[in-house]
């Protein structure tokens, strides 16, 4: 999403709360996953105002270089973990039933889309009060260790990479300036960055690509998180979800990849979060060539 200090106040209230509670229960991750509809639910509804021929125009596309980038990024996650020695934490075992979330979460985008095209309401700012709620509520139930901000190195190295040859893939393939695929690549997912700034430099037209691509690439860790989560772990999962692995997806980071690598996500996500916020101007100011 981007860079909000309450994000990590909400996070710290969170964990705070969790560490002076000795007794777990289990409605912790229900309204955890309840906090996650609503708020996949209020990113369908930001989508509503983009008029019909324009989202036809663009989704494959934004779908196609999203695929390319986050393919690349698991691919490159992959083989940077069997470099390492095993013995690591077991990715928890991926069951059938965990596909009933991801459903849930594709009936709500498509509720929060109808709803917004039928109602006028801020979603934009109802979106930051889902998140706070998110992680508080992810925060109560995780470990922390400073030691873990070691394994960054991994997501960071995949996500940079995946994105970079993404941003390349598809100003080859379909033509796009590079500047401005790799301005939309390396955004890392924050695409209330990259689209406006795209859209200043090079037209609204590859504006709306840059935020459609990083719109689905939050969204398609979320829905992707239970099936490939069990593979790729806690690295995989952050390095494809990218800035947002410190907010809106750190919740599936943990749950589906490697419940002790909050603490790596959460650095993660901020190194990629504060490197879209310098490279992303730097790119969309280029002339497009």
């Amino acid at each position: 999403m981007g860079f909000d200090p309450f994000l990590y106040v909400a996070f710290a209230a969170g964990a705070i709360a969790g560490r002076l509670t000795a007794r777990r229960s289990p409605w912790i991750g229900r309204a955890a996953q309840a906090s996650i509809i609503v708020l996949v639910g209020l990113l369908g509804a930001e989508l509503a105002p983009i008029p019909d021929p324009a989202l036809a125009d663009t989704v494959p596309v934004a779908f196609g270089f999203v695929t390319v980038v986050m393919v690349l990024t698991a691919v490159l996650s992959l083989a940077l973990r069997r470099r390492e020695a095993r013995g690591s934490a077991k990715s928890p075992t991926v069951r059938l039933g965990a596909f009933a979330f991801p459903l849930l979460l594709v009936v709500s985008v498509g509720a929060g889309f109808a709803i917004g095209r039928a109602v006028s309401f801020p979603a934009a700012s109802w979106i930051d009060y889902a998140l706070y709620l998110l992680l508080a509520l992810t925060a109560f139930d995780l470990k922390f260790s400073l030691g873990a901000v070691r394994r960054a190195g991994i997501p960071l190295i995949a996500a940079l990479g995946g994105a970079l040859g993404g941003g390349i893939v598809m100003a080859l393939v379909a033509g796009i300036p590079w500047p401005a695929a790799l301005a939309t690549s390396l955004a890392f997912g924050f695409y209330s960055l990259s689209g406006p700034l795209v859209a200043a430099q090079f037209g609204p037209a590859l504006g709306l690509l840059a935020f459609l691509t990083n719109f689905l690439r939050e969204n398609l860790t979320m829905l992707t998180a239970p099936a490939v989560g069990g593979r790729l772990g806690g690295e995989g999962l952050t390095a494809i979800g990218g800035a947002t692995a410190m907010d809106t997806t750190l919740y599936f980071v943990t749950r589906y990849g490697d419940r002790d690598f909050a603490t790596a996500a959460l650095a993660t996500g901020l190194v990629l979060t504060l490197t879209a916020t310098i490279v992303v101007p730097l790119l969309a100011g280029l002339p497009g060539a």
